[in-house]
């Protein structure tokens, strides 16, 4: 017997090798019984005492933590990783580039108005830098229009031309019964954008002005204010009888003195005075064919004899103007057929050719009636 620790334990010699080697002299040759008995031993209450009395004997921990191997909460890092991994799978979708964002889409589908190739000169108002007074105020800076006197009474288009070197700029445009506020767009070229319709009321002084925030680098020009001439009535349809109807308010007067008069008892194109003035109706037919077109007009104190024509698509038909008894006075006069090769987007004019005498005559409507 012999001391081991606190714990008194048998001589393993005795108890483990003299049986050990009795068993390996006897069978040598017997691996069979060799394999047995290695379980045997291995299993014995000598051996697990002599593996418990050396577990005992090893160091033990002191309780701290190795910081090779710190323990961690599996909760906790599931819990401080989830967001992480959230930011990053936001990170990478907001640097996916957006199909909207590569193509500047800020002009498809608009619907401003765009210039017509052939739209005429005649009755366009036109004011150039030289014609408005700016003065820089303490928020604001100020165009103003102080000389316009207008020979007629008239609807108009507003439209302003400019150029503009800075991301946009906010204006406030105002003329008459006209009071529009309008972002404008970047542009290093000449821009136009139509701001609305004004209605003159009569001849006479217009005074207008814009506003627009301060843009003291020089960023912001005003090339041009124009007044194009615009309808007063609506654009005119066709009838369920296939009649379409183009009354006096309807036109479009590219003109310097005739004018859309409303007054009940004339409600006509009147002041016809100046050759050079025409009326022209958009219309849209909804069924191609040949139309007869019958104008009614009136004409008085002997100023007949004047020539007119009337034009659609490359076809004039003429008259000479008779005295109906008086300027509203209405007289129709048929003027032949017209042909209409397609449905859509149409226009009429009426133009004189020439004028006889002070007046050349006042129209009230066109009425196109299907042939036949």
């Amino acid at each position: 017997m012999q001391k081991h620790g606190r714990m008194m334990v048998k001589n393993p010699n005795d108890a483990v090798l003299k049986p050990f080697c009795l068993a390996v002299r006897t069978a040598s040759c017997q691996s069979h019984f060799f394999f047995h008995l290695m379980i045997r031993l291995l299993s014995s209450p000598a051996i697990l005492l002599l593996a418990l009395c050396l577990s005992a004997c090893d160091p033990k921990p002191d309780g701290k933590l190795s910081p090779q191997a710190p323990l961690v909460d599996a909760n906790k890092t599931a819990a401080i990783s989830a967001p992480v991994e959230s930011v990053k799978e936001k990170s990478a979708a907001s640097a996916k580039p957006d199909p909207t964002q590569l193509v500047d889409m800020s002009e498809f589908g608009s619907l401003e108005p765009l210039d017509r190739p052939d739209m005429p000169d005649r009755g366009v108002i036109r004011f150039g830098p030289e014609s408005y007074q700016h003065a820089n105020q303490a928020h604001w800076e100020t165009y103003t229009w102080t000389e316009f006197k207008a020979k007629r009474p008239g609807r108009y288009q507003v439209r302003l031309t400019y150029m503009l070197r800075r991301a946009a700029l906010g204006i406030q445009f105002r003329m008459g019964d006209l009071t529009e506020k309008r972002s404008l767009k970047s542009s290093p070229n000449a821009r136009k954008v139509y701001l609305g319709e004004v209605y003159v009321p009569q001849a006479g002084e217009v005074p207008f002005m814009m506003l627009t925030p301060p843009t003291e680098d020089g960023g912001f020009k005003v090339l041009e204010v124009a007044l194009i001439p615009a309808p007063e009535g609506p654009l005119p349809a066709q009838g369920e009888d296939g009649k379409i109807t183009l009354p006096a308010s309807s036109a479009t007067t590219w003109s310097e003195t005739m004018r859309y008069e409303p007054q009940p008892e004339k409600n006509c194109l009147g002041y016809w005075t100046d050759e050079n003035d025409f009326a022209e109706w958009e219309f849209q037919p909804q069924k191609a064919g040949r139309y007869t077109v019958t104008v009614s007009y009136g004409c008085g104190g002997g100023n007949h004899g004047s020539e007119v024509e009337l034009k659609v698509k490359g076809q004039t038909l003429k008259w000479t103007t008779q005295d109906t008894g008086g300027f509203q006075t209405w007289q129709d006069v048929s003027l032949g057929e017209i042909e209409i090769s397609k449905a859509g987007p149409q226009r009429l004019i009426i133009a004189p050719v020439n004028k006889v005498k002070s007046a050349i005559l006042d129209v009230q409507k066109v009425v196109l009636t299907p042939a036949g």
